[in-house]
C-alpha cells in the first residue's frame, strides 16, 4: 500500500509518544529528540504516494532510529591528525622488541633441551601435564601411579627447569 499524506499524519500522531520515548533514550535529550521527530515526519512525508509500505510503523521507527544514529555519529569528537598521532605515540607497542624475540627463542631451545634431559617417566608426566593438559588423576591412571607420584615427578621436572633458568633470570 502506498501512503497518503493523511495516512502519514495519522500514523505519525498515533506513534508520536512511542517514538519520542525511543529517541530520548537514544540521544539523552528531549530537545534533540523533538528535532529528530520533526525530521522523521518530514522524511516520511517525502514518501507520499511513492513507495509501497507493508509495515508503516516499522518504517517510522526505522527512519527515526537512522536519524538518531546519524545525529550521534556527528556528535563524536572530530578527527584531529595531530592529536591522534600524539596519543598514538604514547601507547606502548604490544609486540616484543627484536632482543626479546631472540631471548625467547633461546629460552625455548633451552626448554626443549631440558625436556630431553629429563628421565623418561618424569618427561612423560611433564609432557602429559604441560603439553597435553592432562590432570594429575588422568596422568596417574595412564602411568599406573598415584596422584602424589605424579606430583613428585612434576616437582622434579620443575626443579630441573628452575636450576637451568634461575641463573638466566638473574642476568636479566
Amino acid at each position: 500500500m502506498t501512503l497518503t499524506s493523511d495516512q502519514i499524519e495519522d500514523l505519525f500522531h498515533q506513534y508520536r509518544d512511542e517514538l519520542t520515548r525511543r529517541l530520548v533514550t537514544m540521544v539523552n535529550s528531549r530537545d534533540t529528540a523533538a528535532d529528530l521527530l520533526q525530521e522523521t515526519y518530514v522524511k516520511l512525508l517525502g514518501l507520499v504516494n511513492t513507495k509501497a509500505v507493508e509495515h508503516p510503523r516499522a518504517l517510522l521507527h526505522r527512519i527515526a532510529t537512522n536519524l538518531a544514529i546519524d545525529y550521534l555519529r556527528k556528535q563524536k569528537k572530530p578527527f584531529h591528525a595531530v592529536d591522534s598521532l600524539d596519543a598514538a605515540m604514547e601507547v606502548p607497542c604490544g609486540s616484543p622488541c627484536p632482543e626479546r624475540i631472540v631471548l625467547g627463542k633461546e629460552r625455548f631451545q633451552l626448554s626443549l633441551q631440558a625436556i630431553d634431559k629429563l628421565p623418561p617417566r618424569t618427561r612423560e608426566a611433564f609432557l602429559l601435564y604441560r603439553v597435553y593438559g592432562y590432570s594429575y588423576r588422568e596422568i596417574a591412571a595412564r602411568m599406573g601411579i598415584s596422584d602424589s607420584g605424579v606430583e613428585k615427578l612434576l616437582m622434579r621436572a620443575l626443579d630441573q627447569f628452575c636450576t637451568l633458568f634461575d641463573p638466566l633470570d638473574a642476568d636479566e
